[in-house]
């Protein structure tokens, strides 16, 4: 065993036998004690203990979830003292029918009124409503009534027995929720849930009823409260964790781990073996153990531990079940008193675990199956890799790996091996070894591909052709000074494993297998991959070399574009085109099974497509031919499209270069075949029905709607109609998408193959510690620990002072907009005009998301990210429009320019008479973060008179208008608006209305958080609006908290939240409403009309803020006070706009005259020019240039 897996063993030792730290209990939480549940399917026993001898617990009741009362039970326990117990009967099951009942048609009535003011949703169910929604079924299965229901514990309470602190905190701040007092006596009712310990401990049965009609199942929801769901099972949403993956024996792997069910009680499991492209299942037994301690520590939500012993010779040489190739380990799971059976992925391993793994093998009489088992990427599941040898090259194999640098003396110097995948041989890997072969034939180059693949004879041909797994093909690579390959550089190992990978002494190029496309590659191929290794990484322009080097972690030595080898035969005009569209979907990686695959969306759309009458009718009329060609992942179901009129070509019968270059058009998804077809000059179309799960949260590493050289659809009568735009222009590629396809293609002098040949022979490999350290796996995990610990803070503010220590570079500007969160505002208007003018700064911008700027100036890093710290320790220039965290002090050769966020209406900071919301300490860290600006700008002598009141602020204003409104007046708005929109999916006839409203003081979640509550019915509203508006919602950056929009409006109402940039999305927007929020001082630029929402407006202007304008009289539109008067409005749009026009023009006159489009202009002459300008201080005392 080696000494790193020696220490991994120990640290889960350790961590196993080392005593837990103890968690703190509140004493909400210590007040409820014991809970115990027990169960018949006529009748269901709760009983329990509150910690408090003096509570007498009267009564439980179940209530709707309305939180009407339904029943009320009397507690049966004869002592009191805080102990309680209830008999629940199959009798109460027709009063929760005939609730359920009387709640549908009061439901039905308020539908057809709409006349109701919004219903109060203040509750704890109604909270939990998302989370309800995930623990039933989305549709019911039965037409018997369905509801759920919560139970509250009712206690009472001498008010002789309460401490008087605890009286007097009642009279200052109201009693506890669904608490009263009557006659000396406190009666409150608490939820039934989250007790100290819940023991149950046989599955819960149903209580059905004596005619077996109704019934009625208890459970725990996640949060640990018992509900009950009537008429309907609560669905089962099981989780798994592998805790451990031993090899007790040669043949044997032995995993065990927790399995947690929630409410399900497991009746029976198996692991299945699932081969990932015959679907072929092998079934292994496992066996559980209920935790009975740990799930009556988790409110009974139940707990498992399992273990699985896989006999790999048992399966392979008895069963003779196991065939080359991967299988995918998922665990299939029934349950006690549920119809719902689960099949559930076998994943979660943490490090110590996926490290400690190794391979096994099973062995028959010929033949040797060596087992790898490995974690997949992004999910990190469990899968074993099968590789077969005979035994005699198993035998060989294993000598070689322990001889292999005996002989590397006397092998052949500078071996470089060559490849694909083991069964491919069409890509740059072929085009290159073919390139080497003709022109540098006495090399030891040597090209790995499996005797059975339909390319086999045609790389033999050329020579030098190693048959996957031979001798020959061991030998070589283990005598490899360079592994070249188009994917993971062990597809041309014998077998992919740790133990084989250890024995190699090769340098690692990846010639790629296509320009990077449109799906986020960091975790296949980044940097920082623990299943990926490169030491030179061939891109084919700047552009992508940004993507490697910025998005994927790559250092610039190891990152050279060339361009692929493919490329000289692709662009060589040797082929004739033909009149045949060339479909070419790319593969799915949650598409692993043929079941998947059948109920997938992407079956039924391609299906739909190809089967389209209208494609059908478009290719005869223009006399066309439809080829369709699956990715080699999916090749296995090429012959489920073979029923339709199309040509299907399987993997091996042709060529895709050549397919694309006799093709006249392309339609295709996210795959790079599109940027070699774009080189072409020929038309893309992209058909992304389903982009939001394959490019995933990550997003892609380019901006998909500006920078992919074709038209993007989501529906096949999307893609038609623009292929009949395309056959109108005679299938002409459009000037805009040649300039794309350019800007991924650099041309070369020699051909592309030679070009990567010079840039491998030159290349001096140069890894340093620190750069092993950064990209090692371990480290990041133990830097993800350390960012999250207690201590992390503390550290950088040391080390930012001691960075202080450090030159300030005159050169260095950090950009920081909406903590982090956004890249927009006045900082990004100011940095796009210094870019413009292409002044030598380098830039830094806070952002924490993915953030491509096109410049190779710029840095993005993460906001509190230990760059953040030595950035600003020696940055010249800090430009943000909110403050920094106010511990960071500006050393006083930096200047601080402080854009700020919006021209104020609402009273600030010292004009306020009380400050709401915020903690003790709020006033003096702001002060400190204004005592460190060195400049404010200002939009206009108003807001620069209510910035010194405010802040008291009496350094330098410089009155330039805000940088952020210039783009009202660019000559690039057309452009812009039509990318906007279509990031939004918005069709052209929609009208845009943008609710953009600002937060309450009063909502406050801590930390500078706080909730925000929708004050409209969206039923009225969509009734009001029509078809004729989209309605955006974009909240304030510091809400984290909200309902969702529901269900059935999100196609109408959508949350733009997320969206970077405001000042874009005025652009598309026809009508703002706003309630107190700035934004409307902007919004007067675009000359359109504003409705203002105060449905609080008394509580706000009187209690909360307060205003600098007279809210009535100054603003310049109608004040909305109730929702009535609002839908109203929204039914009157075109009146209310006209009437407010004068107003309009007014208010623009006064508070918009210095918006002119040349803010960020005057900003960058006054400080980053190279002849910057002189402020000229004015009467009151602000600043102009």
């Amino acid at each position: 065993m080696s000494l790193s897996k020696t220490l991994l063993r120990m640290a889960r030792f350790g961590s196993s036998v080392l005593p837990k730290p103890k968690k703190t209990i509140s004493r909400r939480a210590k007040f409820k004690q014991t809970l115990q549940l027990s169960s018949t399917f006529q009748e269901h026993i709760l009983s329990g203990r509150l910690s408090d001898p003096s509570v007498n617990v009267e009564s439980l009741i179940i209530r709707d979830n309305r939180l009407n009362e339904v029943v009320q039970l009397q507690n049966t326990h004869p002592t009191g003292d805080g102990q309680f117990s209830f008999s629940l009967t199959h009798d109460i099951l027709p009063a929760l029918v005939e609730q359920v009942l009387e709640n549908k048609l009061l439901a039905e009535q308020e539908q057809l009124s709409l006349e109701e003011d919004t219903k109060e949703a203040i509750s704890i169910l109604e909270a939990d409503a998302s989370e309800d929604l995930a623990e039933t079924d989305s549709e019911s299965e039965t037409d018997l009534p369905t509801g759920r229901f919560s139970f509250w514990l009712k206690f009472s309470k001498n008010l002789e027995d309460f401490r008087p602190t605890t009286l007097k905190k009642w009279e200052t701040k109201g009693l506890p929720s669904r608490s009263s007092i009557n006659g000396g006596l406190f009666t409150r009712e608490i939820i039934l849930g989250r007790f100290l310990e819940t023991r149950i401990s046989s599955p819960l049965k149903p209580l059905i009823d004596s005619e077996f009609q109704n019934s009625a199942h208890i459970y725990t929801d996640l949060k640990g409260n018992l509900r009950l769901l009537l008429n309907k099972e609560p669905k089962v949403k099981p989780k798994m964790q592998i805790d451990s993956i031993e090899r007790p024996v040669a043949n044997q792997t032995e995993i065990k781990g927790k399995i947690f069910t929630r409410h399900a009680f497991i009746q029976k499991g198996t692991l299945q073996l699932v081969h990932r492209e015959t679907g072929e299942q092998v079934a292994v037994p496992i066996d559980w153990m209920y935790d009975n301690a740990k799930s009556a520590e988790k409110f009974g939500l139940y707990r498992y531990t399992y273990r699985a012993l896989i006999d790999w010779t048992d399966i392979y040489h008895q069963q003779q079940l196991l065939k080359e190739g991967v299988y995918d380990t998922f665990v299939s799971l029934e349950y006690y008193h549920r119809s719902e059976t689960t099949l559930l992925r076998l994943g979660r391993a943490r490090y110590i675990t996926r490290q400690l793994i190794s391979e096994t093998k099973a062995r028959s009489d010929r033949h040797t199956m060596l087992i790898n088992p490995y974690f997949t990427i992004g999910h990190r599941n469990l899968s074993f890799e099968m590789t077969e040898f005979t035994n005699e090259n198993y035998d060989y194999l294993n000598h070689m790996m322990k001889f292999a640098p005996v002989y590397r003396l006397f092998a052949e110097k500078n071996t470089w091996i060559v490849g694909e995948r083991p069964y491919k041989a069409q890509d740059n890997g072929y085009h290159f070894f073919k390139y080497m072969r003709d022109t540098y034939p006495d090399r030891p180059v040597y090209y790995v591909i499996d005797e059975n693949s339909p390319e086999f004879e045609k790389v033999n041909q050329l020579g030098h052709a190693l048959p996957f797994k031979s001798k020959e093909h061991i030998y070589h690579t283990l005598m490899a000074k360079k592994v070249i390959g188009t994917h993971h550089g062990d597809y041309l190992y014998p077998v992919r494993s740790k133990r084989f990978d250890h024995k190699m002494n090769a340098e690692h190029v990846f010639l790629q297998h296509g320009v990077l496309g449109t799906k986020n590659l960091e975790n296949h191929y980044g940097k920082h991959s623990p299943s990926f290794h490169t030491d030179l990484f061939f891109v084919s322009s700047e552009r992508e070399k940004r993507v490697v080097t910025e998005d994927m972690g790559y250092p610039e030595h190891e990152v050279r574009v060339t361009g692929l080898a493919r490329f000289d035969t692709l662009l060589a005009k040797d082929c004739e085109v033909k009149r045949q569209i060339l479909i070419i979907p790319t593969w799915r990686t949650w598409l692993q099974t043929p079941l998947q695959f059948f109920e997938s969306e992407y079956y039924e759309q391609y299906r739909t497509l190809l089967s389209s009458e209208r494609l059908h009718q478009f290719a005869s009329a223009h006399d066309m031919e439809i080829i369709f060609c699956l990715h080699p992942n999916m090749q296995q179901y090429s012959s489920h499209f073979e029923d339709l009129p199309i040509t299907v070509i399987n993997q091996g019968e042709r060529d895709v270069q050549d397919l694309m270059k006799e093709s006249m058009l392309m339609i295709t998804d996210y795959s790079s075949v599109a940027f070699d077809f774009s080189f072409l000059k020929r038309p893309v179309f992209y058909f992304q029905f389903d982009s939001r799960r394959f490019i995933g949260p990550k997003g892609s590493h380019y901006d998909l709607e500006k920078e992919l050289p074709g038209p993007i659809s989501k529906t096949p009568d999307e893609v038609l109609d623009q292929l009949e735009l395309s056959a109108a222009r005679q299938f002409q590629m459009e000037d805009e998408y040649e300039k794309r396809a350019d800007i991924f293609l650099r041309p070369v002098n020699s051909s592309y193959a030679e070009t990567i040949y010079q840039n491998i022979t030159d290349f001096k490999k140069q890894t340093s510690w620190l750069e092993r350290l950064e990209t090692s796996e371990a480290a990041n995990i133990l830097y993800r620990l350390y960012r999250k610990n207690r201590y992390y803070f503390p550290s950088m503010k040391l080390a930012y002072r001691l960075m202080q220590k450090l030159p300030v570079d005159p050169k260095l500007v950090v950009f920081e907009s909406g903590l982090g969160k956004q890249y927009s505002d006045s900082p990004r208007y100011i940095y796009e005009e210094l870019k413009r003018r292409n002044l030598d700064y380098k830039v830094v911008w806070v952002y924490n998301k993915r953030l491509y700027l096109g410049d190779p100036n710029a840095k993005v890093i993460k906001r509190l990210s230990p760059a953040y710290f030595y950035y600003l320790a020696t940055a010249k220039f800090w430009v943000n429009n909110q403050n920094f965290p106010h511990y960071f002090t500006r050393r006083k050769e930096t200047t601080y320019i402080q854009t700020w966020h919006g021209t104020p209406l609402k009273k600030m900071l010292f004009d306020l008479d009380e400050i709401h919301g915020r903690d003790e300490g709020y006033v003096d860290r702001v002060t400190n973060s204004i005592k460190q600006w060195s400049v404010l700008l200002s939009p206009s002598a108003y807001a620069s008179t209510i910035f010194k009141s405010a802040f008291r602020y009496d350094g330098p204003i410089l009155e330039s208008g805000y940088p952020r409104n210039d783009l009202f007046f660019s000559n690039n708005q057309p452009k812009t608006i039509e990318s906007i929109r279509t990031k939004l999916q918005l069709s052209d006839e929609k009208k845009v209305i943008l609710y953009a409203p600002t937060f309450r003081d009063h909502q406050s979640l801590g930390n500078g958080k706080f909730f925000f509550d929708y004050p409209f019915d969206f039923d009225r509203v969509a009734e009001a609006l029509g078809d004729e508006y989209v309605f955006l919602i974009r909240t304030h950056v510091l809400v984290t908290k909200k309902p969702r929009i529901p269900a059935e409006h999100r196609e109408r109402f959508i949350d733009v939240t997320s969206y970077p940039d405001i000042q874009e999305l005025y652009l598309i927007t026809d009508l703002l409403i706003t309630d107190y929020s700035s934004v409307f001082f902007d919004f007067a630029n675009m000359n359109r009309p504003m409705f203002f929402y105060a449905y609080d407006l008394d509580l706000y202007r009187d209690t909360l803020r307060g205003f600098y304008l007279d809210y009535y009289k100054d603003l310049p539109g109608p004040i909305l006070e109730t929702e009535d008067a609002f839908v109203e409005a929204l039914a009157n749009i075109p009146q209310l706009t006209s009437d407010y026009r004068s107003r309009l023009d007014a208010f623009r006159e006064s508070y918009c005259a210095m918006e002119d489009g040349s803010a960020a202009s005057r900003v960058v002459d006054t400080y980053f020019a190279e002849d910057t300008l002189e402020m000229t201080e004015q009467s009151d005392g602000s600043y102009s240039v």
